[in-house]
């Protein structure tokens, strides 16, 4: 579910750069997708450490929980902060990120994983779309199409806010193409 997790952030992410962008000048939205991937680095770790040891049991899901979401996200804080990137922010977006891997998982999943692990350990999950990976075996067709639908609604609610529809500014700043694509078209007529 990779690909259906960075479609959702991604639509997150876009509307909260804004929001970002808005109040603080900076869109430090792709911590957000960063951070999208991280609950399921405990799956990797499963496999590594089950070819190499079985000493330290890791199962995918461990990382699944709101205990994780705060260790996780204050670790990824203080390395970006490192990095000359506000730790607020950082901490903000690194939480976002983390939540919304959660919430996906629980819009898919029904009695899945114990998200509110250390204060409760009862699986629980919404199960509302069915994950069925018929799309070459990498993603479920009917999560990926609402995920495209809510990133074409960000994308649209944000060139709504920032431009008022302006698609002529999004040609020029973005893809530098604006000016000779005008003295084209004027050429033409």
């Amino acid at each position: 579910m990779l690909l259906e997790h960075l479609i959702y952030s991604a639509a997150l992410a876009i509307i909260v750069g804004m929001i970002f962008m808005h109040y603080t000048g900076k869109d430090p939205s792709w911590i957000i997708l960063l951070m999208t991937i991280v609950p399921d680095v405990d799956y990797v770790l499963s496999c590594f450490i089950f070819n190499c040891t079985a000493t330290l049991p890791i199962t995918h899901g461990d990382f699944h929980n709101i205990l994780a979401l705060v260790f996780l996200s204050l670790c990824m804080a203080l390395v970006l902060s490192r990095f000359n990137i506000q730790f607020t922010d950082a901490l903000i977006c690194s939480g976002i990120g983390f939540g919304a891997h959660l919430v996906e998982d629980a819009l898919v999943y029904k009695y899945w994983y114990s998200y509110l692990y250390p204060l409760d350990t009862k699986t629980m999950g919404w199960g509302i779309m069915t994950e069925t990976r018929d799309l070459f075996g990498w993603a479920g067709t009917q999560v990926l199409l609402a995920g495209i639908i809510i990133l074409c609604l960000a994308v649209g609610i944000r060139m709504y806010c920032e431009d008022g529809w302006m698609m002529s500014k999004y040609v020029q700043n973005y893809l530098g193409v604006g000016k000779r694509v005008k003295l084209y078209v004027m050429e033409m007529i």
